[in-house]
């Protein structure tokens, strides 16, 4: 299927397939991403249009398909967070985990010196070890380690502050 026919297409049934999905996810996102993935399988070229009747059969079907993956792997998730939520609670304050809500980041980010804010950046969410890290803005390891340490004390005072 060439792209003005898969086009053509959309234009037609995409609000019918978008309907289906939002009927079936009950959310905007979610139903806008089965859509998009539909008419991408379509374009892949497991679809050969035949009659408009059958093409729209086959789009509603592989939408209702995709909304069933869909609220299979969410169902699957919740479960799987419920069973191991104790896993997924920390049990003491880890400065790197907490550190990932992004206006915590940002906040700890500009409240440090560039050189911190370039260090925390590196080895905390780039994940690069210390020495390469050092080697990366010319500076020594225990620069890199003392930086690292300054940015963790931001963030402590960020989420006491909170």
């Amino acid at each position: 299927m060439t792209g003005g026919e898969i086009e053509a297409l959309y234009a037609r049934a995409g609000p019918i397939v978008l309907r289906r999905c939002l009927q079936m996810l009950g959310r905007e996102e979610a139903a806008l991403d089965a859509t998009q993935w539909t008419f991408l399988r379509a374009l892949e070229g497991s679809f050969e249009p035949r009659s408009p009747g059958e093409s729209l059969a086959w789009l509603y079907r592989t939408a209702t398909r995709r909304c069933l993956t869909v609220l299979r792997d969410e169902r699957r998730r919740r479960d799987l967070r419920v069973v191991h939520h104790h896993d997924l609670v920390p049990e003491h304050l880890d400065v790197e985990g907490e550190a990932m809500s992004r206006d915590l980041v940002e906040q700890a980010l500009a409240s440090v010196d560039e050189r911190t804010a370039e260090v925390a950046l590196l080895t905390v969410f780039q994940e690069l070890p210390v020495a390469r890290a050092a080697e990366v803005l010319d500076v020594s390891e225990r620069t890199v380690l003392r930086e690292r340490k300054t940015f963790a004390q931001a963030v402590r005072d960020l989420l006491e502050a909170t």
